[in-house]
């Protein structure tokens, strides 16, 4: 279970991120996820995770 300081730090490190910024981050690697399906690149799903802890 996380403690109160580590639950702390969390919301400040979430308060240097605005949802304009967040958002546009989601989108630009939406944007990359779509680019390599239509290039048919592929993955391991080792790989695909590794880019899901990533964002």
């Amino acid at each position: 279970m996380a403690s109160v300081a580590q639950a702390n730090r969390k919301k400040e490190v979430l308060k240097q991120y605005s949802e304009k910024a967040a958002i546009g981050a989601l989108y630009d690697e939406l944007a990359k996820g779509i680019d390599s399906l239509k290039k048919d690149d592929v993955y391991t799903i080792d790989e695909a995770w590794e880019e899901i802890d990533k964002i």
